[in-house]
């Protein structure tokens, strides 16, 4: 393997692992906090918030990598300004309006008291989250790519764990609703120091704007993001709409634990943008990048596996074996995890990014009939195998489309190159 691609690689997923620590640092302080209902509903609403961040930024948590490293390479300033301004008035406009109409319809529709009470603190959450995300992306077409990643995720949360565990020293005792405030504290601190750190690097200047443009470009990145972003939570809240708060908290683990992987995907896909952004061959360097990315990703998935049990015990997991056994479908469905990102990013970048919404239309819609069909039968193990059987179905379209009608070869994806 080529030691600098192994080297840029580690060092991106240094910075992505601090992510997913912080998650798992979060989950489990509030698992040993709250009851069971109470942790499921957590689960149920975290998910919940996660999907609506993207379509609550209009998209531009998306597109701003892809609109904004154009005019940072030029240091056209006065469009990044404007550019700023502009993200920052959809995510208070737009994300206030959309995040709203999701609650009124979600409590209409949920069987379940708790999370009808409890989601009306998205209206506080999300906009401000979604102003997180688009500054995270802000930064990393700034060329600050470590900051962006760590504020993105980890800086919040270990803000809340934080907050949370020092609010039950002092009163012995933690509710949802404070959890919420707390968890909007966290997300405020962090956007205002993103703010801070983005107004310094942009030169003063009258600001211009290409409103329409940009937002054009950002709605056609939301209509091809916020499918992905829905497929990875929609389980959690099938899950807590067909099984209830105790079933989320049995399943709700064997996810966070292998999202793990995903340190893997987010760092393969931030190694992958320069290089498939630039204008030279470059199957060489992809080629390079993928035989990186399946060896780790298949030790990773070797390693989790081996520790399966013990992770899930540090959760309190009441159903110890049903949870072990989601988590290892969970982590075969990640098996082409490589080959996802890469086909993806390519779509993403250098092709139509409307082509990952259409094929996640079609793989979510056999992934939901394929639950739907056997959760009565299996229970949450259908479940599991309908959503790890989606994302296979998903990777191995994604990887046929690029190699086909993007003609990357296929030895590139399997990073079978000298």
């Amino acid at each position: 393997m080529n030691k600098d691609v192994v080297k840029g690689f580690l060092s991106l997923s240094s910075f992505t692992a601090l992510n997913h620590a912080s998650r798992i640092i979060l989950t489990l302080c509030l698992a040993r906090l709250l009851s069971d209902d109470e942790f499921g509903t957590f689960a149920a609403l975290l998910a919940l918030c996660e999907i609506l961040l993207l379509p609550a930024s209009m998209g531009f948590a998306s597109s701003l990598m892809r609109i904004s490293y154009p005019l940072y390479k030029a240091q056209q300033h006065d469009l990044l300004r404007g550019l700023k301004h502009v993200y920052l008035a959809a995510s208070c406009l737009f994300g206030v309006i959309f995040v709203a109409a999701v609650v009124i319809s979600f409590q209409a529709i949920s069987p379940h008291q708790s999370a009808k009470e409890h989601v009306v603190y998205l209206l506080l959450l999300v906009p401000i989250g979604a102003i997180m995300q688009s500054q995270s992306a802000f930064l990393v077409a700034l060329n600050k790519p470590k900051i962006g990643l760590i504020t993105q995720q980890c800086i919040f949360e270990l803000l809340t764990a934080g907050f949370c565990f020092f609010v039950y020293l002092i009163r012995g005792d933690l509710s949802l609703v404070e959890i919420c405030i707390l968890l909007f504290c966290s997300i405020l601190c962090v956007a205002s120091y993103q703010y801070w750190l983005i107004k310094k690097m942009i030169v003063a200047s009258a600001a211009r704007y290409q409103t329409k443009q940009w937002c054009k470009d950002s709605l056609i990145m939301l209509a091809s993001g916020a499918g992905t972003v829905l497929v990875a939570k929609l389980d959690v809240l099938l899950v807590h709409h067909w099984f209830g708060a105790q079933g989320v908290s049995i399943f709700f683990p064997a996810v966070v634990i292998a999202g793990l992987l995903t340190i893997l995907g987010n760092a393969a896909s931030q190694y992958l943008k320069p290089i498939l952004m630039a204008d030279e061959n470059t199957e060489q360097q992809l080629g390079e990048l993928m035989k990186v990315v399946w060896r780790f990703n298949f030790a990773a998935i070797l390693l989790l596996a081996l520790l399966a049990k013990p992770l899930l015990h540090l959760y309190g997991e009441s159903q110890l074996q049903e949870g072990f056994w989601i988590l290892i479908l969970l982590l075969l469905g990640q098996l082409l995890l490589p080959a996802r990102i890469l086909a993806s990013s390519m779509i993403k970048l250098k092709g139509n990014p409307l082509i990952n919404l259409y094929v996640l239309l079609g793989a979510t819609s056999v992934t939901v009939l394929m639950a739907v069909l056997l959760k009565d039968q299996f229970g949450l193990m259908g479940v599991a195998v309908a959503f790890s059987g989606g994302f296979v179905l998903g990777a191995l379209s994604r990887t046929v489309i690029v190699c086909t009608r993007m003609r990357l070869p296929f030895s590139v994806v399997l990073g079978l190159v000298r």
